[in-house]
């Protein structure tokens, strides 16, 4: 395909007949354009229609950050094209989240060093005698020094030589089709622990944001239940702006939480920044949005545990 063709005379989509300097149909409203975009295309358009215009990426950006509930109230008054859209906010900025956390360093490779570091101070315990520098210590303290490695590598000999998920007793009490993904977890697991990890891991990250999208509607139903007179979809569009914000957060954690005082100081603002928001949206007094606040959270959590659960399980069995 030329980079140069003539103008199209009818538009590809409805089939109405366009002018030669139409950039756009005027019946469907879809561009012109006969070639397949290149990547400066769609940066272009992302550009324009994010930054350029009007700079509405900054303002939803400051609007969202730091005034609290206010895009909810923008967006119920009417006032929905001076900021990016609440879904775009939320997918944008949870998959810039996940991709930097999947570039970074997290809790399971910490986990996985400091087993390591274990089971290597657990060889070291189970050398031989001669093998370590306790002639050069007085005979008291070496004859103590002795008996504490000799005791170590007794319990290092006596510990299992694969990882034990869940102990003998409750393993029975299990239904028998659960038995066989466990045993499957724990060889895998004994036979390659990296492998695992990496694998546990990945499924972990794959499916954490499909979690936090179901999320979202448990979370507006449960508004509705605090606040009934609202409607469910001002619930459901204050949900999403409200993750959006803490997906913001996060995002800024991960890239900037080595920085002294920036994790407490995001840690304060994700816990304080619900409270202002439920109170700017639905007018209420600072008592009622606390104890709501506190019964919203306690309800969210036990859906995030059990979110949670859900998708320990679901690594587990990936591996």
């Amino acid at each position: 395909m030329s980079e140069h063709q003539p103008p199209a005379s009818h538009c590809a989509n409805c089939g109405h007949r366009l002018a030669p300097w139409d950039h756009f149909c005027s019946q469907c409203g879809q561009d012109t354009a006969g070639h397949p975009p290149s990547l400066w295309e769609f940066v272009h358009e992302w550009l324009l229609h994010y930054v350029a215009f009007e700079g509405k990426l900054w303002k939803s950006l400051w609007a969202l950050l730091a005034r609290p509930g206010f895009l909810t109230q923008e967006y119920l008054a009417g006032r929905k094209q001076r900021y990016v859209l609440p879904l775009r906010l939320l997918l944008s900025f949870g998959l810039l989240f996940f991709v930097a956390l999947k570039f970074s360093p997290d809790l399971l490779d910490q986990a996985v060093q400091l087993d390591e570091a274990a089971q290597a101070a657990g060889r070291a315990a189970s050398q031989p005698a001669a093998a370590r520098p306790a002639a050069a210590l007085p005979p008291a303290a070496a004859s103590a020094l002795q008996g504490a490695l000799q005791q170590a590598a007794r319990e290092t000999a006596s510990a299992p030589a694969s990882p034990v998920v869940m102990n003998a007793k409750d393993r029975e009490g299990l239904p028998t089709w659960l038995r066989g993904p466990l045993e499957r977890v724990e060889k895998r697991w004994a036979q390659n622990r990296e492998a695992a990890t990496l694998q546990f891991k990945s499924t972990l990250l794959a499916l954490a944001p499909y979690a936090v999208l179901l999320s979202l509607p448990l979370f507006a139903g449960l508004l509705k239940l605090l606040l009934p007179q609202q409607l469910y979809g001002a619930h459901f569009l204050f949900a999403m702006h409200l993750h959006a914000a803490w997906y913001l957060m996060l995002l800024l954690l991960v890239l900037l939480g080595s920085i002294n005082g920036v994790a407490l100081a995001l840690w304060l603002w994700s816990n304080l920044y619900p409270l202002k928001a439920l109170r700017l949206v639905h007018g209420l007094s600072w008592p009622s949005t606390l104890w709501r606040a506190a019964l919203l959270a306690l309800m969210h959590w036990g859906v995030l545990c059990v979110l949670l659960l859900g998708l320990l399980g679901a690594g587990a069995l990936a591996l």
